[in-house]
């Protein structure tokens, strides 16, 4: 993923939050302030969704609406 890449990935990743009725203005507030720092360099998600587990909320419902991740049906 190229610089120019992770930014626009950032910036989706940003927009999604922000319209995520699912999270706190505080949540948000702290996604915001962080995600280029925690975003890797070919876009993965380890450390936002552990920053975001460290405040034990779970950031997996709001992968899913957006799409990040699927879930996988038993």
């Amino acid at each position: 993923m190229s610089c120019q890449e992770k930014e626009i990935f950032i910036e989706k990743l940003r927009n999604a939050v922000e319209s995520y009725q699912g999270f706190t203005q505080t949540e948000k507030c702290y996604a915001q302030k962080h995600l280029p720092e925690w975003i890797g360099k070919e876009g993965e998600l380890d450390t936002f969704i552990q920053k975001f587990s460290e405040r034990s909320l779970d950031i997996k419902p709001f992968l899913n609406e957006i799409e990040l991740i699927t879930q996988k049906v038993a």
